[in-house]
C-alpha cells in the first residue's frame, strides 16, 4: 500500500512538470512561413510568422518604416476572433484569427506607434 502512495505522488510530480515544460514550450517556434501581401494604395508587406507546435503564432515579422521589426503575439488582444502582435517600439499588426492553418487566408493591417495606419486592408497573395 506504501508502495502505491509513492508511485502515485512519483507519477503526479511527473506530470506537473510535463505540464510546466509544455507551458514553457509555448514561445518555441516549430514553423515558419511568410504572405505577401497587397496593401490597399497598392502597397506590398511581407510578413514571416513564426507558429508553436500547437499552431498558435508567436511571432510575426515585417519590414515597417524601413526598418525589420519582431512582434510579439499580444496575449492582451489577441482571443479567437483577432489577432494581433506588437513590438518593443508600439508597431501593431492586426487582423483576423491568425494560426498555423488558416495564415495565408487572414487579412491584417499595421499601426505606427502613434496608431497611423501604416498598412491598411492587407490581402495575402
Amino acid at each position: 500500500m506504501k508502495a502505491l502512495k509513492i508511485f502515485s505522488a512519483v507519477a503526479l510530480s511527473a506530470g506537473l512538470i510535463a505540464s510546466a515544460n509544455a507551458a514553457v514550450d509555448a514561445n518555441k517556434i516549430t514553423k515558419r512561413a511568410t504572405v505577401s501581401y497587397t496593401c490597399q494604395g497598392g502597397k506590398h508587406l511581407n510578413v514571416n510568422y513564426g507558429f508553436n507546435a500547437a499552431g498558435v503564432p508567436v511571432t510575426a515579422t515585417a519590414r515597417i518604416d524601413g526598418q525589420n521589426r519582431v512582434m510579439r503575439y499580444d496575449l492582451n488582444r489577441s482571443d479567437r476572433v483577432e489577432t494581433s502582435f506588437k513590438d518593443a517600439r508600439g508597431y501593431t499588426l492586426s487582423g483576423n484569427e491568425i494560426n498555423s492553418r488558416n495564415y495565408r487566408k487572414a487579412g491584417v493591417m499595421v499601426t505606427s506607434p502613434r496608431n497611423q495606419v501604416v498598412f491598411k486592408s492587407c490581402a495575402a497573395n
